[in-house]
């Protein structure tokens, strides 16, 4: 199976790369949010963090392996540059393993995430400093946007400790030079970028599996399952919109994980969508339909 995009999806793709790449990373943010706020809220409280990943990883690559390594594995592997695909897994470990040690410290979910949400912004600064990308004034303008709504709809606290202020940064910082390493893999093939981005995860946490694991039930065992397959689909698109056009053209779009979020938690976990989120999520649409219609302008200003 090729996991290149569909026929009817390449004249799209040719003619209008940046607009493709943003729903590209539209379907990461919604497949992202859909793993957290479904499968995650019901496993979090009966299995630890690390198991939780490990199993994401191993149905990741056993994925891989069904459909596109059952008739020639080492396809899977093959990639001019391991060292760097092994480094940028590492990241993938870095930062859920913030996230929990975050709320180990004593931040508050909400306060994490508003601190994350500089993610987009950082993203943009790498892309210009380590990718020589040009970043249109407005492309920043959209990306504080989201970055400052997603702090008033967190409803973030003080920290609670130097390490509660640093290690969602360290959260933000990780993902977005993720991102950022994924471009420069553009040319690689993306079944190699997948599955090196799950092997370097599920390599490192495998020795501690025996120190956590807890068995699951059929029920949880599906669920873990259902991580590792959406998850992998999250990544497909992530690469795949890093490959379509320069991160510097689109990474605001990130910020629908937002809107995807508060959905989820609405609809799966009953939680109020409040005026607070309304607005949010008014401003945030209404700043990625700009992004939307600037595209043709920022093709022309940022290098590919």
């Amino acid at each position: 199976m090729n996991l290149a995009p569909p026929a009817f999806a390449s004249s799209f793709v040719r003619r209008d790369p940046g607009r493709s790449a943003m729903l590209l990373l539209a379907l990461f943010a919604a497949a992202w949010a859909f793993v957290e706020g479904v499968f995650g809220a019901r496993l979090q409280l009966h299995y630890s963090l690390m198991q939780v990943v490990w199993c994401r990883y191993a149905a990741h690559l056993a994925c891989l392996l069904l459909i596109v390594g059952w008739r020639a594995p080492s396809r899977l592997w093959r990639t001019q540059r391991v060292g760097f695909q092994l480094s940028r897994s590492v990241l993938m470990l870095v930062m859920p393993a913030s996230f929990a040690l975050s709320l180990a410290a004593g931040d508050r979910p909400g306060t994490v995430w508003a601190m994350f949400w500089v993610a987009p912004l950082l993203i943009l600064g790498f892309a210009r400093w380590a990718l020589g990308e040009r970043v249109p004034r407005w492309v920043w303008a959209v990306a504080a946007i989201g970055s400052g709504v997603a702090a008033v709809m967190a409803e973030p606290s003080l920290p609670h400790s130097w390490a509660g202020a640093l290690l969602p940064l360290a959260m933000a910082l990780s993902f977005s030079v993720y991102v950022v390493m994924t471009r420069s893999l553009r040319d690689e093939p993306v079944r190699a970028n997948l599955f090196f981005t799950a092997l370097g995860v599920f390599a490192l946490l495998t020795p501690l599996m025996p120190f956590v694991w807890v068995t699951p039930n059929l029920h949880d065992a599906v669920l873990l399952a259902g991580i590792g397959i959406v998850g992998l689909l999250a990544l497909w698109a992530l690469d795949r919109a890093c490959e379509r056009a320069p991160v510097a053209q689109v990474a605001p779009t990130l910020h629908v994980h937002l809107l995807c979020m508060a959905l989820v938690e609405w609809g799966a976990a009953g939680e109020a969508f409040t005026h607070r989120d309304m607005l949010g999520a008014v401003w945030i649409a209404l700043a990625l339909l700009a992004l939307w219609l600037w595209q043709p302008s920022v093709e022309r200003i940022v290098p590919k």
